[in-house]
């Protein structure tokens, strides 16, 4: 609060400036009730309900639950994504803690925590969920800001560009066949993933029904952006999968491709994991800073090594935009080399020769008067064969002897053809 003397009718003001930035102001008579109203206000700024909207008493953790369960309707992702992150603020944070008293310097040190645990990409993965709890909790009338917008994110760039020389690849594969007794089919999702590019998650769980046979094409239903796309398949995927069909256990009923064999624990049900086999593989192929999704980028990359199109890669990943595949730009054949190429025949244009300055004159734009005023300076010159041209042409514009250079631009050009063919003015 502010007290500041006003007019003499007005002994005190109490200027009030509230978290979201926005400052009132009254007067009073007395100073007291200007010391009453900012100790009124100060409290409900403490206690969060300086706002309308806001409630008196709503604690963090009603807030969580109330989330989580929004959560489970709204977002596929929240078992993976969104739950892991409600339960670090738990424990990082007090249930008991008022909602409103959440502040950037609590959150802050939250995060300050977190990075020395975790990645600085997965430190601002866990600000995003929070700032989306928070931006929730004011649209349903639970909080009036959010502290996390104070806060700074890392902003660390994760892209990355990994694919497989032709050497790695070969002894990746002949490492998974040896293995195919103790990991089942593992050699051709390997192959799959690296011709199809699909993600782990629809490759694993691709069902039968998705393949339409005639055209070779997987048709995925939903992806990771709530969106349908097709992937063709080319004669090695196309080959992997005919085997597949071939040999499948029909007893299983499954509509799945890759599931557990007959006798084991989870018989027909999807393998989802095969983090220790893929290790195992790795180790044994000596192939090193290598990880399952790097299988999709070495499609990409092995597409736009071949000349595809960046909009046509993008469309087999099954992105919208072009800006997630914009990291695989330099590996094209010919990415920029014709625009660098320019370099070797230029040359900067020397302006003190009279080439260059007659250059420079003709890219200058000359109004239309000046242009008309040069053609009669011209005409002028034939006067001693035709001494009543420039004053046939003044007639037949205004129907009197005015100046050339009076003469409006858009009856010059029909007067001046006029007077040319009339005449026979011999050309250049």
């Amino acid at each position: 609060m502010i007290v500041t003397p006003a007019a003499p009718a007005v002994a005190a003001s109490c200027i009030l400036k509230h978290p979201n930035g926005v400052l009132s102001s009254d007067s009073f008579r007395r100073e007291r009730e200007a010391l009453r109203l900012w100790s009124t206000e100060q409290a409900k700024i403490e206690n969060g309900t300086w706002h309308e909207q806001a409630p008196k008493i709503v604690a963090l953790g009603v807030a969580f639950e109330q989330y989580r369960e929004y959560s489970k309707v709204q977002n596929r992702s929240h078992n993976t994504y969104i739950e892991p992150v409600l339960k670090m603020c738990e424990r990082e944070l007090d249930p008991k803690h008022l909602l409103a008293r959440v502040k950037p310097e609590l959150i802050d040190a939250v995060r300050q925590r977190r990075v020395k645990e975790v990645e600085h990409t997965t430190a601002d993965k866990d600000l995003g969920v929070l700032k989306a709890f928070f931006n929730w909790c004011i649209n349903w009338g639970m909080g009036a800001t959010n502290p996390v917008c104070k806060v700074k994110f890392f902003n660390t760039s994760n892209e990355r560009v990994r694919y497989l020389q032709d050497g790695e690849w070969e002894r990746l594969y002949q490492a998974a066949l040896k293995l195919e007794g103790r990991f089942f089919h593992l050699a051709d999702k390997m192959a799959l993933a690296r011709n199809t590019g699909l993600r782990r998650t629809n490759l694993f769980r691709l069902e039968w029904e998705w393949v339409e046979w005639l055209n070779r094409v997987v048709r995925v239903p939903k992806t990771k952006n709530n969106r349908a796309y097709a992937v063709p398949l080319n004669d090695t995927a196309y080959e992997i999968m005919k085997r597949l069909y071939a040999t499948r256990e029909g007893e299983l009923a499954s509509p799945y491709i890759f599931v557990h064999p007959r006798g084991t624990r989870h018989a027909g049900k999807p393998v989802v994991d095969v983090k220790n086999a893929f290790g195992t593989v790795l180790e044994d192929a000596g192939v090193r800073n290598f990880k399952w999704h790097d299988f999709r980028h070495d499609y990409a990359s092995r597409l736009v090594m071949a000349g595809v199109s960046l909009r046509a890669v993008a469309e087999l990943l099954g992105h919208k935009s072009l800006r997630m595949v914009m990291r695989y730009a330099h590996l094209a054949p010919r990415y920029l080399s014709d625009e660098v190429r320019k370099l070797d025949t230029f040359k900067l244009v020397d302006w003190s020769t009279e080439r260059a300055r007659k250059g420079l004159r003709t890219t200058q734009r000359i109004r239309p008067a000046r242009k008309y005023r040069d053609l009669f300076e011209k005409l002028a010159h034939h006067t001693g064969r035709f001494p009543q041209l420039p004053h046939q042409c003044c007639v037949m514009a205004a129907g009197s002897t005015r100046a050339p250079d009076r003469l409006e631009s858009g009856v010059l050009v029909p007067l001046v053809m006029a007077a040319f063919w009339r005449n026979r003015l011999p050309g250049r």
